[in-house]
């Protein structure tokens, strides 16, 4: 999605001449010189996570150059521009632009088989194709799209992304208030695989791999097979959900509920009620993978986790209850908290990516 005003043939003219692996670094920009530093910015609903990185050099990977997590209050959203400023403050940034992201219900996200055509008739199909998934009207959403590959019979896979105009206007406002410009606007899922894809080092990925990014409220997922993000998704699954189901079971206050889960190896009790509290998130995953594994091929191999949750001592020995899957504690890098995963796919991108 682009950080500035745009009709929705732009947006498809812009996007669908690309392959598939060029969404994830160039989903929806604004072109402007490329910037020697870049920053990705993370707004959840419960805190603000920010990564700065540097230029790139000859090889390697781009200096990680700071990392910083700032909370929200209990009125989070009239907070946001000042907690920006903070964040930005506290890593000392002279840059004004920011990389940003949205998800959740307002973000719809879908891939389908379309008819070969060239990029100019595959730009004029697209708004007429995404209005049939669409549960609110073409004219009141920011559109986006990209080519995957072929499908079968001579068609192609084509991921659609549609965000509420309103979602994206209102994050831009946030920025603009705290006293910075935004850059671009990506999908937090598509951003997870920017991250997770980065350091193959031009190298193919093989195998089918899952990304599951777990915030307070919303899980991100991504299956990609090879290097293409096949599905994308956000689950409305969180730390939140979690907290309020493992209370109401075992009977105790939430607040009391989210400080023992900060804490060691849960008892045996807290435990057992996770993996029940975990039963609605894995039927979701577990149905994504059916879903992939019906259309695309073999399930995932590997389920890696990011997101605050992740840290959660027992939330992993919960999930693997309910998968065939072992997921695995992801760290994007090398010194960058899995917190930041989100936020780190978000800095590698400039806007000319």
């Amino acid at each position: 999605m682009n950080a500035q005003r745009s009709d929705l043939a732009k947006w498809g003219r812009a996007s669908l001449v690309e392959p598939g692996w060029r969404l994830l670094k160039r989903l929806a920009s604004v072109k402007t010189k490329e910037p020697r530093i870049t920053v990705g910015l993370d707004i959840g609903s419960t805190a603000l996570k920010v990564v700065v990185l540097g230029p790139h050099k000859s090889s390697g990977a781009r200096p990680l150059l700071g990392q910083h997590l700032e909370p929200l209050g209990d009125n989070p959203e009239s907070q946001i521009p000042e907690t920006i400023r903070r964040a930005c403050s506290a890593l000392r940034l002279s840059v004004k632009p920011l990389n940003l992201s949205v998800s959740g219900q307002w973000v719809i996200m879908r891939v389908v088989e379309m008819p070969t055509l060239n990029a100019h008739e595959l730009a004029q199909a697209l708004p007429f194709e995404a209005q049939r998934y669409l549960p609110f009207n073409i004219q009141d959403v920011v559109l986006d799209g990209a080519i995957l590959g072929p499908a079968e019979r001579n068609k192609l896979w084509v991921l659609i992304v549609a965000c509420k105009r309103e979602l994206v206007d209102r994050r831009i406002s946030w920025i603009k208030q705290a006293g910075f410009e935004p850059a671009l606007i990506d999908v937090d899922a598509l951003a997870l695989a920017n991250a997770f894809t980065e350091h193959a080092n031009g190298q193919t990925l093989s195998g089918t791999h899952a990304l599951i990014n777990v915030g307070a409220q919303w899980t991100n997922l991504a299956v990609l097979n090879h290097h293409i993000p096949y599905l994308v998704r956000d689950i409305p699954w969180g730390a939140k959900t979690l907290i309020r189901h493992v209370a109401e079971k075992l009977e105790r206050e939430e607040a009391q509920i989210a400080s023992q889960l900060k804490q060691g190896t849960p008892p045996a009790d807290l435990l057992e009620a996770m993996k029940a509290a975990c039963e609605s998130l894995t039927a979701e995953l577990q149905l994504s993978f059916d879903f992939f594994e019906s259309r695309f091929g073999p399930p995932p191999e590997r389920l890696l986790v990011s997101g605050g949750m992740s840290q959660c001592p027992g939330f992993l020995e919960a999930l693997k209850s309910h998968l065939a899957q072992t997921p695995v504690v992801w760290m994007p890098r090398e010194g960058l908290s899995n917190q930041f995963a989100v936020a780190y796919g978000l800095a590698l991108r400039s806007a000319s990516t």
